[in-house]
C-alpha cells in the first residue's frame, strides 16, 4: 500500500512535510518523497493530513453487561471512524474488570473484531466498591495496562497510597476520576446556570481536593498517577505545582471541556451533562493554556455512551457524552480559533498518549507498525443516524454541522475505516 503526497505530521519523529508512505504487511517500509513501487495499491492523499494513529486513554465500551449502550464491536467502529488505533477501556462494566476472566473476555472479543488495539484497565478495588484492593498482580498478568475505579473515585487515601505503591512495582500506573464524594452530589457546575435553574451544583472543589490528595500521594510514593478529565483552573495550578516538585503525574482533558462551557446546558439539556461538569469560560481557557504548556499531557475523549431514556431530565439523567468521532473536529476547531497548531493536536492525541503508556514504536518511521490516520481538515459533515457508529447519541453535537473528518484509518497495515474523499 502506498499513500502518496499527503501532509505527514508527526511531532514524535519531527516530521511536517509532503511525503509518501509505503506500507508492506503490518509495518511501514518507507517514508520519503517520490516513492514508487510496482504493484502497490496507491492512494492519492494530496491535500489531506496523515498522522500516527490517535490513542485514547479513556473509553467506555460498556461491554460486558451494558451492551444496550455500546459493545466492543460498535465502540471500535466508532473509534476507527474517529481515527483511533489504540484505546484504553474503562472497567466500570457489569461485572467490573476485577478478575482475569473479564480481562480475557475483553481482549478475546476485541481480537475477533480486529479493528484497533484495545488495552483494558483493571479496577483498583474489588467490585469498584472502594473497600479492598483488587489483585492488581493477576490483572496485570492477564493484560491490564493500568488501574482505575473510574466513575467511582477511590475515596480512601490509604487504599490509594497502597495502589500507587503496587502500580509502581508493576511498572504500571493508577488513573483516578478525581471527585470527593462528600461534596460532589449535584448535576451541573456551581455557577450562573445552576443559580438560574435551581439545579443542584457539583462544585469544582470536589475535583480540586482529590487532585491535591492524589498528587501528594504520588509525590510521596513515587507512583505514577494519571488524573482523568481535568476541568478546573485551580486543578491545573495544583497539577503544575506537584509536577514541578517532581511527582510522576500525567493528566488528560476531555475535548468537550476545551470547547463548551456550562452555557451549553441551556441549549442541549442533559446531553451536556458530564462528570466533572462543563465549567466556566475562564476554566476552559486555563485548560487550553495548560495543554500548550505541557501541564496537561493529552486529550482523552471519556467516550461515555448512554441510551436515550437515560438522558431525560438533568437531575435524573446519567452523566456522560460520546466523543470518539467528534474529538478531532473539536480539536481542529480550536486550531481555527488560534488556540492550537496541527502539531499540537497530533502531540496531544497521539505522541503524548503513546509516551504515557510506554508505546515506543508509535510514529511514522520505517519499521514501526503501520497505524495511521488520514483526515481532511475542511470536510464538513453532520453527526446523525447515518454517520454515527455508536449505539448511543448523547452529545451536544448531535445533528450539528461540524468540520474536519477522518477519511481513512489504517491499523497494522489494514484499512479499518474508509470514508468518502
Amino acid at each position: 500500500m502506498l499513500l502518496k503526497g499527503g501532509r505527514v505530521v508527526d511531532p514524535c519523529m519531527n516530521i511536517d512535510d509532503e511525503l509518501d508512505i509505503l506500507i508492506e504487511g503490518e509495518r511501514i517500509r518507507g517514508v520519503g518523497k517520490g516513492i514508487n513501487v510496482k504493484g502497490a495499491e496507491v492512494f492519492d492523499v494530496k491535500g489531506k493530513v496523515v498522522v500516527p494513529g490517535f490513542i485514547d486513554l479513556h473509553v467506555h465500551l460498556r461491554d460486558p453487561g451494558q451492551t444496550y449502550k455500546e459493545d466492543i464491536e460498535s465502540g471500535l467502529r466508532c473509534a476507527v471512524a474517529g481515527g483511533f488505533t489504540t484505546i484504553l477501556c474503562m472497567p466500570n462494566t457489569n461485572p467490573p474488570v476485577d478478575t482475569a476472566e473479564t480481562v480475557k473476555y475483553i481482549i478475546d472479543k476485541a481480537k475477533r473484531v480486529e479493528l484497533c488495539e484495545v488495552l483494558p484497565c483493571g479496577a483498583v478495588t474489588k467490585g469498584r466498591k472502594g473497600k479492598e484492593l483488587s489483585n492488581m498482580y493477576l490483572l496485570k498478568e492477564a493484560g491490564c495496562i493500568a488501574f482505575t475505579d473510574d466513575g467511582s473515585p477511590v475515596q480512601d487515601a490509604l487504599l490509594m497510597k497502597r495502589a500507587l505503591q503496587i502500580a509502581k512495582q508493576l511498572d504500571s500506573f493508577i488513573m483516578n476520576h478525581c471527585e470527593d464524594d462528600t461534596i460532589s452530589y449535584g448535576h451541573i457546575n456551581e455557577g450562573y446556570i445552576h443559580a438560574l435553574t435551581g439545579i443542584a451544583p457539583r462544585s469544582p472543589e470536589a475535583e480540586e481536593i482529590m487532585i491535591a490528595r492524589d498528587c501528594i500521594l504520588s509525590l510521596k510514593t513515587e507512583g505514577h498517577i494519571h488524573i482523568q478529565h481535568v476541568s478546573s483552573s485551580l486543578s491545573v495550578e495544583i497539577i503544575k505545582y506537584f509536577k514541578e516538585k517532581g511527582a510522576p503525574i500525567t493528566a488528560e482533558v476531555n475535548p468537550m471541556h476545551l470547547y463548551f462551557t456550562e452555557e451549553v446546558i441551556k441549549e442541549v439539556g442533559s446531553n451536556g451533562k458530564v462528570n466533572p461538569p462543563l465549567r466556566k469560560e475562564e476554566d476552559r481557557i486555563a485548560l487550553i493554556k495548560a495543554l500548550r504548556e505541557g501541564i496537561i499531557d493529552c486529550v482523552a475523549t471519556d467516550h461515555a455512551p448512554h441510551a436515550p431514556y437515560e438522558k431525560g431530565f438533568i437531575e435524573e439523567s446519567m452523566p456522560g457524552i460520546i466523543g470518539l468521532q467528534t474529538a478531532l473536529p473539536i480539536m481542529l476547531e480550536l486550531k481555527r480559533l488560534g488556540y492550537l497548531t496541527l502539531n499540537d493536536i497530533v502531540r496531544l492525541m497521539s505522541c503524548n498518549p503513546a509516551r504515557i503508556i510506554s508505546k515506543k514504536d508509535h510514529g511514522i518511521s520505517a519499521g514501526n507498525p503501520a497505524n495511521l490516520t488520514v483526515f481532511d481538515e475542511d470536510m464538513e459533515w453532520i453527526l446523525d443516524e447515518s454517520t454515527n457508529y455508536s449505539k448511543s447519541r448523547n452529545t451536544p453535537l448531535w445533528e450539528r454541522r461540524i468540520k474536519g473528518k477522518v477519511i481513512m484509518t489504517i491499523y497494522m497495515g489494514k484499512i479499518v475505516f474508509k470514508g468518502k474523499y
